[in-house]
């Protein structure tokens, strides 16, 4: 005798059928549920992008944060439907769950690295540290980030390379919402050279730029200040490229100098041309992402 044969002398039919029935529509039960809850997370998503005010960035956080509840409600349908399934065919759930509990835990014990880049980048999405299109610069290694996982995230190069993170292995990010790390260069004049000063410094910018590829756009005068013990400082703002920054900071304040003195328009003594940080003008972002 087979076993579905067997089977049947065991089982009533009236109970299989009945059993079948309602086993089926568990699965479509779920099936609906889980098709009703993505049409809506997916309108919340494209309500998010429709929002005038709502910023490029904003907008892709939105939506990864909409994929990352629809995974969550996917899994959650999928294990209510497994032990409904279970308790239907007279299989006590409970014993197999405190097992998966104990495997689990071993497991955990057993891969700390894997549990801290999962705890890592659900806290960077949830957060909204990175999106999909940043410009950043991740553990001091600038791109753009590519991809964005719980596990890990990636990221591509100005030339090409493609570089993966471990999650849990990211100390720092600093993100360019502009592309660029804004800068200041205050450069001292005397008072009867300030137009020939910054046409010069003009120039010579334009010449390092076209050498040295430092800018992400044509450096401008931002003001000229009038300070009665120094004297006129004419401030020039800079976008520099992430990838240039250590080459701009080391030599550039040097170059600058003697390319003026060279021209006759010597940086007046006691006074030094300064490089630095645009802060005020920046909209640069630097985080220390959440650590388990």
């Amino acid at each position: 005798m087979s076993l579905w044969h067997r089977v049947i002398e065991a089982v009533p039919v009236e109970k299989l059928v009945a059993q079948s029935l309602k086993i089926a529509a568990i699965i479509v039960g779920a099936l609906v549920v889980n098709l009703l809850a993505s049409r809506a997370l997916r309108r919340l998503g494209a309500r998010a992008q429709a929002v005038e005010e709502l910023r490029v960035v904003e907008s892709r956080r939105a939506i990864t944060a909409v994929r990352l509840a629809g995974s969550v409600v996917r899994w959650t349908l999928f294990l209510i439907a497994v032990v409904m399934i279970l308790r239907e065919v007279g299989i006590n759930p409970t014993p197999i769950l405190a097992g998966a509990g104990i495997i689990g835990l071993a497991v955990g014990f057993g891969s700390q690295a894997l549990v801290r880049d999962v705890v890592s980048g659900f806290f960077i999405i949830l957060e909204g540290q990175l999106a999909v299109g940043d410009k950043a610069e991740i553990n001091g290694v600038y791109g753009v980030v590519d991809e964005i996982g719980l596990r890990t995230t990636r990221m591509v190069s100005p030339g090409g390379l493609v570089r993966y993170f471990a999650n849990g292995a990211i100390t720092s990010i600093t993100r360019y919402p502009a592309g660029a790390a804004p800068y200041l260069i205050c450069v001292p004049a005397t008072p009867d050279k300030v137009e020939q000063t910054r046409e010069a410094v003009r120039s010579i910018l334009a010449d390092l730029n076209a050498e040295q590829g430092l800018f992400a756009d044509t450096p401008g005068v931002r003001d000229v200040l009038e300070l009665l013990t120094y004297g006129p400082v004419i401030r020039f703002a800079a976008g520099v490229l992430p990838a240039a920054k250590a080459r701009f900071e080391a030599d550039s304040a040097a170059r600058i100098t003697a390319l003026l003195a060279e021209r006759g328009l010597a940086i007046p003594q006691g006074r030094h041309l300064a490089i630095q940080p645009d802060i005020a003008g920046a909209g640069v972002e630097e985080r220390n992402p959440s650590r388990p």
